[in-house]
Protein backbone atom coordinates (compact mmCIF):
# COMPACT_ATOMS: atom_id res chain seq x y z
CA UNK A 1 0.00 0.00 0.00
CA UNK A 2 1.38 2.96 -0.89
CA UNK A 3 1.89 6.16 1.81
CA UNK A 4 0.14 8.58 -0.13
CA UNK A 5 -3.42 6.94 0.64
CA UNK A 6 -2.53 4.69 3.77
CA UNK A 7 -3.68 6.87 6.57
CA UNK A 8 -2.24 6.13 9.78
CA UNK A 9 -5.67 4.14 11.61
CA UNK A 10 -4.78 2.15 8.93
CA UNK A 11 -1.36 1.79 8.88
CA UNK A 12 -1.47 0.77 12.70
CA UNK A 13 -4.41 -2.08 11.99
CA UNK A 14 -2.59 -3.75 8.90
CA UNK A 15 0.73 -3.10 9.26
CA UNK A 16 3.21 -5.99 9.66
CA UNK A 17 3.97 -5.59 13.04
CA UNK A 18 0.33 -5.60 14.12
CA UNK A 19 -0.13 -9.31 12.56
CA UNK A 20 2.58 -10.93 13.92
CA UNK A 21 1.51 -9.21 17.40
CA UNK A 22 -2.01 -11.12 16.37
CA UNK A 23 0.06 -14.34 16.09
CA UNK A 24 0.98 -14.20 19.21
CA UNK A 25 -2.08 -13.50 20.45
CA UNK A 26 -3.86 -16.28 19.03
CA UNK A 27 -0.93 -18.37 20.37
CA UNK A 28 -1.33 -17.35 23.62
CA UNK A 29 -5.61 -17.79 23.96
CA UNK A 30 -4.51 -20.88 22.87
CA UNK A 31 -2.00 -21.58 26.10
CA UNK A 32 -4.30 -19.73 28.45
CA UNK A 33 -7.60 -21.64 27.45
CA UNK A 34 -5.17 -24.93 28.24
CA UNK A 35 -4.82 -22.75 31.53
CA UNK A 36 -0.89 -22.69 31.08
CA UNK A 37 -1.07 -18.67 31.89
CA UNK A 38 2.19 -18.51 32.58
CA UNK A 39 3.61 -19.67 29.53
CA UNK A 40 1.05 -17.64 27.77
CA UNK A 41 2.32 -14.34 30.00
CA UNK A 42 6.18 -15.07 29.04
CA UNK A 43 4.75 -15.37 25.71
CA UNK A 44 2.64 -12.01 25.29
CA UNK A 45 6.06 -10.37 26.90
CA UNK A 46 7.81 -10.96 23.43
CA UNK A 47 8.44 -8.88 20.83
CA UNK A 48 9.30 -10.00 17.63
CA UNK A 49 9.56 -7.60 14.66
CA UNK A 50 9.02 -8.70 10.95
CA UNK A 51 12.60 -8.53 9.84
CA UNK A 52 13.82 -11.24 12.27
CA UNK A 53 10.86 -13.59 10.46
CA UNK A 54 11.99 -12.19 7.26
CA UNK A 55 15.34 -13.11 7.93
CA UNK A 56 14.19 -16.72 9.35
CA UNK A 57 12.31 -17.32 6.48
CA UNK A 58 15.53 -17.15 4.51
CA UNK A 59 16.62 -20.32 5.18
CA UNK A 60 12.88 -22.51 6.66
CA UNK A 61 10.95 -20.85 3.56
CA UNK A 62 7.94 -20.67 5.81
CA UNK A 63 6.85 -18.00 7.53
CA UNK A 64 5.02 -19.00 10.53
CA UNK A 65 7.89 -22.03 11.16
CA UNK A 66 10.28 -18.88 11.29
CA UNK A 67 8.26 -17.01 14.37
CA UNK A 68 7.98 -20.48 16.09
CA UNK A 69 11.88 -20.57 16.09
CA UNK A 70 12.32 -17.51 17.12
CA UNK A 71 9.36 -18.19 19.67
CA UNK A 72 11.64 -21.14 21.15
CA UNK A 73 14.77 -19.70 20.93
CA UNK A 74 13.65 -16.24 23.34
CA UNK A 75 11.42 -18.35 25.61
CA UNK A 76 13.09 -21.63 25.98
CA UNK A 77 11.54 -24.32 28.82
CA UNK A 78 7.88 -25.09 28.04
CA UNK A 79 8.52 -23.46 24.67
CA UNK A 80 7.38 -26.99 22.98
CA UNK A 81 3.51 -26.69 24.14
CA UNK A 82 3.54 -23.38 21.79
CA UNK A 83 1.35 -24.29 18.73
CA UNK A 84 0.79 -27.95 19.63
CA UNK A 85 -2.37 -29.39 17.73
CA UNK A 86 -2.52 -26.09 15.74
CA UNK A 87 -1.63 -25.38 12.18
CA UNK A 88 -0.44 -22.36 10.08
CA UNK A 89 -3.83 -21.44 9.33
CA UNK A 90 -5.44 -21.34 12.69
CA UNK A 91 -3.02 -18.53 13.41
CA UNK A 92 -3.02 -16.64 10.45
CA UNK A 93 -6.43 -16.77 8.91
CA UNK A 94 -7.17 -15.93 13.18
CA UNK A 95 -5.17 -13.20 13.16
CA UNK A 96 -6.10 -12.09 9.58
CA UNK A 97 -9.73 -12.00 10.50
CA UNK A 98 -8.54 -10.05 14.00
CA UNK A 99 -7.25 -7.45 11.81
CA UNK A 100 -10.68 -7.38 9.34
CA UNK A 101 -12.13 -6.80 12.62
CA UNK A 102 -10.47 -3.46 14.17
CA UNK A 103 -10.44 -2.08 10.44
CA UNK A 104 -14.37 -3.18 10.31
CA UNK A 105 -15.14 -0.83 13.31
CA UNK A 106 -12.65 1.96 12.04
CA UNK A 107 -14.63 2.04 8.65
CA UNK A 108 -17.76 1.64 10.10
CA UNK A 109 -17.03 4.39 12.23
CA UNK A 110 -16.56 6.80 9.37
CA UNK A 111 -19.37 5.45 7.73
CA UNK A 112 -21.18 6.59 10.87
CA UNK A 113 -20.04 10.16 10.46
CA UNK A 114 -20.53 9.97 6.22
CA UNK A 115 -24.43 9.01 7.23
CA UNK A 116 -24.38 12.37 9.99
CA UNK A 117 -23.05 14.73 7.33
CA UNK A 118 -25.63 13.29 4.49
CA UNK A 119 -28.58 13.31 7.08
CA UNK A 120 -27.53 17.29 7.82
CA UNK A 121 -27.11 18.48 3.77
CA UNK A 122 -30.44 16.22 3.20
CA UNK A 123 -32.79 18.52 6.15
CA UNK A 124 -30.54 21.81 5.45
CA UNK A 125 -31.55 21.27 1.87
CA UNK A 126 -34.65 19.47 1.33
CA UNK A 127 -37.11 22.60 0.05
CA UNK A 128 -34.70 24.27 -2.30
CA UNK A 129 -35.06 23.23 -5.91
CA UNK A 130 -32.72 22.34 -8.50
CA UNK A 131 -33.23 20.62 -12.29
CA UNK A 132 -32.97 17.32 -12.28
CA UNK A 133 -31.08 15.76 -15.11
CA UNK A 134 -31.24 12.70 -16.94
CA UNK A 135 -28.61 12.07 -19.27
CA UNK A 136 -27.10 15.07 -18.51
CA UNK A 137 -29.80 17.07 -19.60
CA UNK A 138 -32.50 19.02 -17.88
CA UNK A 139 -35.44 16.93 -16.42
CA UNK A 140 -38.12 17.74 -14.17
CA UNK A 141 -37.20 19.43 -11.15
CA UNK A 142 -36.30 18.10 -7.70
CA UNK A 143 -34.32 19.10 -5.08
CA UNK A 144 -30.78 19.79 -3.36
CA UNK A 145 -31.65 18.48 0.13
CA UNK A 146 -33.29 15.28 -1.90
CA UNK A 147 -29.78 14.12 -3.90
CA UNK A 148 -28.28 13.99 -0.40
CA UNK A 149 -31.41 12.21 0.72
CA UNK A 150 -31.12 9.17 -1.72
CA UNK A 151 -27.19 9.03 -0.99
CA UNK A 152 -27.92 8.87 2.41
CA UNK A 153 -30.41 5.70 2.34
CA UNK A 154 -27.09 3.99 0.75
CA UNK A 155 -25.37 4.60 3.57
CA UNK A 156 -27.77 4.04 6.08
CA UNK A 157 -28.11 0.18 3.73
CA UNK A 158 -24.72 0.23 4.08
CA UNK A 159 -24.41 0.77 7.56
CA UNK A 160 -27.22 -2.18 8.05
CA UNK A 161 -25.14 -4.38 5.98
CA UNK A 162 -22.31 -4.17 7.97
CA UNK A 163 -23.95 -4.97 11.36
CA UNK A 164 -25.98 -7.92 9.58
CA UNK A 165 -22.57 -9.41 7.98
CA UNK A 166 -20.13 -8.92 11.21
CA UNK A 167 -21.61 -12.07 12.72
CA UNK A 168 -20.60 -14.18 9.34
CA UNK A 169 -17.51 -12.39 8.55
CA UNK A 170 -15.51 -12.26 12.29
CA UNK A 171 -15.20 -15.86 12.69
CA UNK A 172 -11.84 -17.93 13.68
CA UNK A 173 -10.76 -20.72 13.29
CA UNK A 174 -8.52 -23.55 15.70
CA UNK A 175 -9.33 -26.66 14.24
CA UNK A 176 -6.24 -28.69 12.86
CA UNK A 177 -4.47 -29.90 9.89
CA UNK A 178 -7.78 -30.07 7.88
CA UNK A 179 -10.32 -28.90 10.38
CA UNK A 180 -11.12 -32.65 11.95
CA UNK A 181 -9.81 -31.42 15.28
CA UNK A 182 -7.35 -34.46 15.41
CA UNK A 183 -5.25 -32.91 17.77
CA UNK A 184 -7.64 -30.57 19.44
CA UNK A 185 -11.39 -30.18 20.43
CA UNK A 186 -14.41 -28.08 19.04
CA UNK A 187 -14.60 -27.47 22.57
CA UNK A 188 -11.53 -26.41 23.04
CA UNK A 189 -11.33 -23.90 19.92
CA UNK A 190 -14.76 -22.18 21.75
CA UNK A 191 -12.67 -21.67 24.82
CA UNK A 192 -9.86 -20.11 22.55
CA UNK A 193 -11.82 -17.80 20.10
CA UNK A 194 -14.12 -16.67 23.12
CA UNK A 195 -10.49 -15.11 24.81
CA UNK A 196 -9.95 -13.94 20.83
CA UNK A 197 -13.76 -12.38 21.20
CA UNK A 198 -14.70 -14.25 17.70
CA UNK A 199 -17.23 -16.99 17.20
CA UNK A 200 -16.21 -20.21 15.34
CA UNK A 201 -16.08 -20.78 11.37
CA UNK A 202 -17.90 -24.06 11.29
CA UNK A 203 -17.24 -24.71 7.78
CA UNK A 204 -13.52 -24.56 8.24
CA UNK A 205 -11.27 -27.07 6.89
CA UNK A 206 -7.46 -26.35 6.90
CA UNK A 207 -8.47 -22.55 6.08
CA UNK A 208 -11.16 -20.38 7.04
CA UNK A 209 -13.96 -20.43 4.20
CA UNK A 210 -12.83 -17.90 1.62
CA UNK A 211 -16.42 -16.70 0.82
CA UNK A 212 -15.64 -14.76 4.30
CA UNK A 213 -13.47 -12.83 2.98
CA UNK A 214 -14.89 -12.20 -0.47
CA UNK A 215 -18.43 -11.00 1.52
CA UNK A 216 -15.72 -8.43 3.18
CA UNK A 217 -14.20 -7.41 0.19
CA UNK A 218 -17.92 -6.68 -1.92
CA UNK A 219 -19.20 -4.66 1.44
CA UNK A 220 -16.14 -2.39 1.15
CA UNK A 221 -16.78 -2.03 -2.48
CA UNK A 222 -20.46 -1.15 -1.86
CA UNK A 223 -19.37 1.46 0.37
CA UNK A 224 -16.61 2.57 -2.17
CA UNK A 225 -19.23 2.73 -4.64
CA UNK A 226 -21.98 4.69 -2.64
CA UNK A 227 -18.67 6.86 -2.26
CA UNK A 228 -18.20 7.62 -5.54
CA UNK A 229 -21.94 7.83 -6.43
CA UNK A 230 -22.18 11.28 -4.54
CA UNK A 231 -18.42 12.02 -5.59
CA UNK A 232 -19.78 11.99 -9.29
CA UNK A 233 -22.84 14.32 -8.76
CA UNK A 234 -20.73 16.94 -7.31
CA UNK A 235 -18.13 16.52 -10.02
CA UNK A 236 -21.16 17.08 -12.66
CA UNK A 237 -22.69 19.98 -10.90
CA UNK A 238 -19.28 21.87 -10.75
CA UNK A 239 -18.69 21.81 -14.34
CA UNK A 240 -18.25 25.18 -16.24
CA UNK A 241 -21.85 26.87 -17.06
CA UNK A 242 -23.65 24.83 -14.22
CA UNK A 243 -21.42 25.39 -11.17
CA UNK A 244 -24.38 24.66 -8.19
CA UNK A 245 -22.22 22.26 -6.17
CA UNK A 246 -18.13 22.61 -5.54
CA UNK A 247 -16.38 20.57 -3.35
CA UNK A 248 -14.45 23.13 -0.86
CA UNK A 249 -11.12 24.87 -2.28
CA UNK A 250 -8.95 26.45 0.39
CA UNK A 251 -7.68 29.54 -0.50
CA UNK A 252 -3.89 28.47 -0.85
CA UNK A 253 -4.96 26.02 -3.27
CA UNK A 254 -3.85 25.81 -6.67
CA UNK A 255 -5.76 23.92 -9.70
CA UNK A 256 -3.94 23.62 -13.15
CA UNK A 257 -0.61 24.01 -13.26
CA UNK A 258 -0.94 25.68 -16.79
CA UNK A 259 -4.32 27.44 -15.75
CA UNK A 260 -4.35 29.35 -12.77
CA UNK A 261 -7.79 29.98 -12.81
CA UNK A 262 -9.21 26.17 -12.13
CA UNK A 263 -11.01 24.98 -9.05
CA UNK A 264 -10.51 21.41 -10.26
CA UNK A 265 -12.85 18.86 -8.07
CA UNK A 266 -9.40 17.00 -7.18
CA UNK A 267 -10.87 15.46 -4.34
CA UNK A 268 -13.95 14.00 -5.58
CA UNK A 269 -12.01 12.60 -8.74
CA UNK A 270 -9.61 11.00 -6.11
CA UNK A 271 -12.50 8.98 -4.61
CA UNK A 272 -14.03 8.09 -7.73
CA UNK A 273 -10.78 6.56 -9.16
CA UNK A 274 -9.98 4.90 -6.15
CA UNK A 275 -13.56 3.63 -5.57
CA UNK A 276 -12.49 1.73 -8.57
CA UNK A 277 -9.36 -0.31 -7.27
CA UNK A 278 -11.77 -1.23 -4.33
CA UNK A 279 -14.48 -2.33 -6.62
CA UNK A 280 -11.95 -4.34 -8.74
CA UNK A 281 -10.30 -6.35 -5.75
CA UNK A 282 -13.64 -8.26 -5.31
CA UNK A 283 -13.17 -10.41 -8.41
CA UNK A 284 -9.75 -11.19 -7.19
CA UNK A 285 -11.60 -12.51 -4.01
CA UNK A 286 -14.29 -14.66 -5.45
CA UNK A 287 -11.68 -16.12 -7.11
CA UNK A 288 -9.86 -17.10 -4.19
CA UNK A 289 -12.93 -19.41 -2.73
CA UNK A 290 -12.27 -22.73 -5.05
CA UNK A 291 -9.17 -24.10 -3.32
CA UNK A 292 -8.14 -27.23 -4.30
CA UNK A 293 -9.10 -30.26 -1.60
CA UNK A 294 -9.04 -28.71 2.01
CA UNK A 295 -6.34 -25.93 1.06
CA UNK A 296 -3.54 -24.13 -1.00
CA UNK A 297 -2.30 -21.06 -0.25
CA UNK A 298 -2.92 -19.78 -3.71
CA UNK A 299 -5.36 -17.26 -2.43
CA UNK A 300 -2.86 -16.19 0.33
CA UNK A 301 -0.22 -14.11 -1.38
CA UNK A 302 -2.58 -12.21 -2.87
CA UNK A 303 -4.92 -11.44 0.73
CA UNK A 304 -1.83 -10.01 1.80
CA UNK A 305 -2.03 -7.21 -1.19
CA UNK A 306 -6.06 -6.98 -1.38
CA UNK A 307 -7.52 -6.83 2.60
CA UNK A 308 -5.46 -4.26 3.24
CA UNK A 309 -5.72 -1.82 0.31
CA UNK A 310 -9.39 -2.46 0.10
CA UNK A 311 -9.57 -1.40 3.96
CA UNK A 312 -7.42 1.10 3.21
CA UNK A 313 -8.78 2.95 0.64
CA UNK A 314 -11.95 2.53 1.77
CA UNK A 315 -10.79 4.23 5.57
CA UNK A 316 -9.41 7.02 3.43
CA UNK A 317 -12.24 7.53 0.35
CA UNK A 318 -14.53 7.96 3.55
CA UNK A 319 -11.94 10.30 5.39
CA UNK A 320 -11.62 12.78 1.90
CA UNK A 321 -15.90 11.99 1.49
CA UNK A 322 -16.14 13.21 5.25
CA UNK A 323 -14.42 16.50 4.73
CA UNK A 324 -16.35 17.16 1.46
CA UNK A 325 -19.68 16.94 2.89
CA UNK A 326 -18.85 18.68 5.69
CA UNK A 327 -17.55 21.86 3.86
CA UNK A 328 -19.36 21.48 0.62
CA UNK A 329 -20.53 24.82 -0.97
CA UNK A 330 -23.94 24.68 -2.34
CA UNK A 331 -24.60 28.07 -4.96
CA UNK A 332 -28.08 28.84 -4.63
CA UNK A 333 -27.93 31.74 -7.02
CA UNK A 334 -25.88 29.39 -9.44
CA UNK A 335 -29.14 26.67 -9.23
CA UNK A 336 -31.52 29.69 -9.18
CA UNK A 337 -29.91 30.83 -12.34
CA UNK A 338 -29.74 27.28 -14.19
CA UNK A 339 -33.59 26.97 -13.64
CA UNK A 340 -34.70 30.03 -15.71
CA UNK A 341 -32.45 29.09 -18.00
CA UNK A 342 -34.00 25.54 -18.34
CA UNK A 343 -37.59 27.47 -18.58
CA UNK A 344 -40.50 25.60 -19.46
CA UNK A 345 -37.98 22.74 -20.57
CA UNK A 346 -38.67 21.82 -16.78
CA UNK A 347 -42.27 20.94 -17.35
CA UNK A 348 -43.01 19.13 -20.18
CA UNK A 349 -43.95 15.98 -18.70
CA UNK A 350 -46.42 17.42 -17.02
CA UNK A 351 -47.82 19.34 -20.31
CA UNK A 352 -47.78 16.10 -21.91
CA UNK A 353 -49.73 14.59 -19.26
CA UNK A 354 -52.61 17.26 -19.49
CA UNK A 355 -53.23 16.81 -23.00
CA UNK A 356 -53.29 13.25 -23.34
CA UNK A 357 -56.12 13.85 -20.33
CA UNK A 358 -57.76 16.04 -22.31
CA UNK A 359 -57.93 13.39 -25.08
CA UNK A 360 -55.23 14.17 -27.63
CA UNK A 361 -53.47 10.77 -28.98
CA UNK A 362 -50.38 10.11 -27.75
CA UNK A 363 -48.46 10.39 -31.30
CA UNK A 364 -50.17 14.30 -32.01
CA UNK A 365 -49.87 15.07 -28.29
CA UNK A 366 -46.20 14.26 -27.96
CA UNK A 367 -45.13 15.50 -31.34
CA UNK A 368 -46.63 18.66 -30.69
CA UNK A 369 -44.58 19.24 -27.02
CA UNK A 370 -41.54 18.09 -28.57
CA UNK A 371 -41.86 20.21 -31.27
CA UNK A 372 -42.40 23.57 -29.20
CA UNK A 373 -40.63 22.61 -25.93
CA UNK A 374 -37.45 22.29 -28.81
CA UNK A 375 -38.05 25.58 -29.93
CA UNK A 376 -35.93 28.60 -28.90
CA UNK A 377 -39.13 30.43 -27.12
CA UNK A 378 -39.02 28.78 -23.71
CA UNK A 379 -41.19 31.47 -21.72
CA UNK A 380 -43.99 29.65 -19.53
CA UNK A 381 -46.69 31.89 -20.99
CA UNK A 382 -45.44 31.97 -25.25
CA UNK A 383 -45.48 27.69 -24.42
CA UNK A 384 -48.43 27.80 -22.75
CA UNK A 385 -49.91 30.05 -25.45
CA UNK A 386 -48.72 27.53 -28.26
CA UNK A 387 -50.41 24.56 -26.30
CA UNK A 388 -53.79 26.41 -26.11
CA UNK A 389 -53.73 27.29 -29.82
CA UNK A 390 -53.01 23.52 -30.99
CA UNK A 391 -55.45 21.58 -28.24
CA UNK A 392 -58.66 21.91 -26.34
CA UNK A 393 -57.25 21.78 -23.08
CA UNK A 394 -57.79 23.44 -19.64
CA UNK A 395 -55.86 26.57 -18.75
CA UNK A 396 -56.39 26.36 -15.06
CA UNK A 397 -54.57 22.30 -15.74
CA UNK A 398 -51.71 24.00 -17.72
CA UNK A 399 -50.87 26.14 -14.93
CA UNK A 400 -50.64 23.83 -12.58
CA UNK A 401 -48.30 21.72 -14.33
CA UNK A 402 -45.77 24.72 -14.89
CA UNK A 403 -45.62 25.73 -11.36
CA UNK A 404 -42.29 24.23 -9.39
CA UNK A 405 -44.67 23.14 -6.61
CA UNK A 406 -46.49 20.79 -8.74
CA UNK A 407 -43.42 18.88 -8.66
CA UNK A 408 -42.09 19.23 -5.24
CA UNK A 409 -45.59 18.76 -3.91
CA UNK A 410 -44.63 15.22 -2.58
CA UNK A 411 -41.48 16.41 -0.99
CA UNK A 412 -42.68 15.79 2.70
CA UNK A 413 -44.07 12.29 1.99
CA UNK A 414 -40.80 10.93 0.51
CA UNK A 415 -38.91 12.21 2.99
CA UNK A 416 -41.28 10.60 5.49
CA UNK A 417 -40.88 7.35 3.81
CA UNK A 418 -37.22 7.85 3.66
CA UNK A 419 -37.74 8.44 7.09
CA UNK A 420 -35.46 11.68 7.25
CA UNK A 421 -36.73 14.45 9.56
Amino acid sequence: MIDRYFLQEMKNIWGEDNYYAKWIDVESAVLKARNDNDLAGRLEKLEITPEEIREGEKTSGHELNSFLDIICRRLGEGSERIHAGLTSSDVMDTARILQMKESWTAIFRKLEDIRAALAALAVQYKKIPICGRTHGQFAEPVTVGLKFARVLKRAERNIERMKQAETRIMRGQISGAVGTYSLISPAEQKKILDILGLAPAPDSSQVIPRDTFAEYLFILSLVSAMAEEIAIEIRLLSQDCIKEVTEPFVSTQTGSSAMPHKKNPVICERICGLSRLVKGFVSTGLSNIALWNERDISHSSNERIILEESSALTFYILTKLKFVLENINVHEENIAANMEKAGALLFSSGVLKVLLESGASRSKAYGSVKNIFQSKDLDREAVKKKIMENFTVSEEKLNEVMDMDHYLKDIEEIYREMEIS
